[in-house]
Formats: C-alpha cells, sequence, structure tokens
C-alpha cells in the first residue's frame, strides 16, 4: 500500500494477522509499538511489526508521511482488527 498521512494525524491502535514490513518514503512519524518505546522514524527508514503485535499508525509530525506498507497475511483474514 501507499500511504499518505496529514501532518497531526493518527491512526488508531491495531493489529494486523500477519507481518507489516513499512518503508518511510518522505517525512517522518512517531511509531508506538506495544512492548517497544516509542520512537520516530523517518525518510529512509524501515521498519516491522510482528503479527498480532497491538501498534498505532503513528502520528506523522510537522510534515505529511509518505509510506510503502507490504503486508503477508492469511488469505481470507481482515488486514487489521481494533485492538
Amino acid at each position: 500500500m501507499d500511504v499518505t498521512l496529514a501532518p497531526g494525524a493518527a491512526v488508531g491502535r491495531h493489529t494486523h494477522p500477519g507481518i507489516e514490513s513499512t518503508y518511510v518514503m518522505e517525512g517522518e512519524l512517531e511509531l508506538p509499538v506495544q512492548g517497544q518505546p516509542t520512537r520516530v522514524v523517518k525518510a529512509g527508514e524501515a521498519f516491522q511489526v510482528p503479527p498480532q503485535t497491538p501498534h498505532a499508525g503513528g502520528k506523522a509530525q510537522t510534515v505529511k508521511a509518505r509510506l510503502m506498507i507490504n503486508y503477508i497475511v492469511e488469505k481470507g483474514k481482515p488486514l487489521a482488527s481494533p485492538a
């Protein structure tokens, strides 16, 4: 997926039934993942979220954030569920 977050936008806490691999193409965002300290990821950096791990979509800082996200999930399961 090619996802753009507007400055200050955030995605609610959720999980995925498989691994999420994300590359930050533009901007930066906060990355709160359960069991890990919240960190800021910037353009050129990548991160992964393990299956069934609650996390939020982050909060774009002062500029938009553009992400390339790849999900590997079991066919027939929902891509995301609220956590």
